[in-house]
């Protein structure tokens, strides 16, 4: 039951995001995610959220410092309205622009511990 996961400076890229997600679909007690700088862009982070469906009792997620768009960024806020206990959120340090960053702040509302 793998509950802490941290990848962060490993530079998986995409392919790595991508196995990573397919392993995710089988933890559900996951809580710490961290894959920031990575050089993750859209295809990962799209595989990624695919995978965080699966995981809602995730409570930490770090993407910070990679190359996810507002494709990545739409795609992640569609897998954040399923994870009701994540308090922790970073995505700094990418290319999000004002429609990734809309659509990441509406799934945030329904993180009820965001801080």
């Amino acid at each position: 039951n793998l509950q802490h996961l941290d990848l962060d400076g490993n530079n998986i890229a995409d392919d790595g995001a991508i196995a990573v997600s397919e392993a995710l679909n089988h933890c559900p007690q996951l809580k710490v995610l961290g894959v920031a700088v990575n050089s993750i862009g859209d295809k990962g982070a799209t595989a990624l959220s695919g995978a965080l469906i699966h995981c809602n009792q995730i409570q930490t997620l770090h993407l910070g410092n990679n190359n996810i768009s507002d494709i990545g960024a739409v795609a992640l806020s569609e897998a954040l309205r399923n994870c009701p206990r994540l308090h922790d959120l970073s995505v700094s340090e990418n290319s999000i622009g004002d429609k990734g960053a809309t659509a990441l702040s509406g799934a945030l509302i329904h993180c009820n511990q965001i801080q």
